[in-house]
């Protein structure tokens, strides 16, 4: 049987390199881009229209009338599609998968480890500012944004709440170190 990790993160908290670190370190395949690649591909549209929907939530409208035909949002289709994909994927082979919902569309599972990796917003503004070289404001602006994101996102996807704990196996704050986070991810992952 298949052994997943899921993991979901705030923006800037290193979230990224610490799943790409427990896979090398336990050498599972890591899905993260490749998930909404793999929706865009079944949906028949382009892969940067299918990014931007997977970031977020629906419109208010539930359907729309296409052709004669009621017709999902595009958003909705997305996170269907996902949900598809992501079951796909863990029935297939142990693995990481770094999704903001992932955790959720899996709760059935039995062998999934759920984890959400946080840090100090400090610390997620200097990582995002070293990372991607962009102004000390502009960053401050921009996890704010995008946890924001995240949180409706989730919030609208998810009958729970983005970043409570009791949603989670592990939650960890990423100052520890991305390589010690990794390391206790992994043996947490080996008491599965």
């Amino acid at each position: 049987m298949s052994k997943i990790i899921t993991i979901a993160r705030e923006y800037g908290s290193g979230g990224r390199l610490i799943a790409q670190k427990v896979a090398e370190k336990l050498g599972l395949v890591y899905y993260d881009n490749q998930i909404i690649d793999l929706a865009a591909k079944e949906l028949g549209f382009d892969i940067d229209t299918i990014r931007k929907a997977s970031e977020e939530r629906s419109s208010g409208f539930l359907y729309s009338m296409a052709g004669g035909s009621f017709q999902m949002p595009l958003n909705d289709q997305v996170f269907a599609t996902q949900s598809k994909v992501i079951r796909h994927i863990a029935n297939q082979e142990s693995c990481i998968i770094v999704n903001g919902c992932a955790d959720y569309i899996l709760e059935d599972y039995d062998q999934v480890l759920k984890v959400f990796i946080h840090a100090p917003f400090d610390s997620r503004c200097k990582r995002v500012e070293e990372m991607y070289k962009e102004d000390e404001g502009d960053v401050r602006k921009k996890v704010k944004t995008m946890d924001k994101k995240r949180a409706n996102y989730y919030n609208y996807y998810t009958t729970n709440k983005w970043g409570n704990l009791k949603n989670f196996d592990l939650t960890i704050n990423s100052d520890f170190g991305l390589d010690e986070t990794a390391d206790i991810i992994v043996e947490m992952y080996n008491r599965l």
